[in-house]
Parts: structure tokens; C-alpha cells; sequence
């Protein structure tokens, strides 16, 4: 939540999402292409 407000952060999430579109990518990630190549190994977060 944001700032420990449920329904501020429900009322915010609303109004950036209402007009968003979702694409989806297949590949091989941009931003991690160059790490690897260096040979840094990303943390994946559960």
C-alpha cells in the first residue's frame, strides 16, 4: 500500500492502469543482454 492508505493506493493503481497497454516481448532481455556478455549474473527475486 502507499502511504499505509489502502484505498489511496487501489484509487491510484486505477487511474495509471485505466488507459495502459500491456505488451508482451519474447527474446532475450535488453537490459540484461550486456550483463551477461560481462558475465554478471542477475538475482532473481521470488
Amino acid at each position: 500500500s502507499f502511504a499505509d492508505d489502502v484505498t489511496l493506493t487501489a484509487a491510484m493503481l486505477d487511474r495509471l492502469l485505466h488507459h495502459c497497454h500491456v505488451v508482451q516481448i519474447s527474446g532475450e532481455s535488453y537490459r540484461l543482454k550486456d550483463k551477461k556478455r560481462v558475465g554478471i549474473q542477475p538475482q532473481i527475486e521470488s
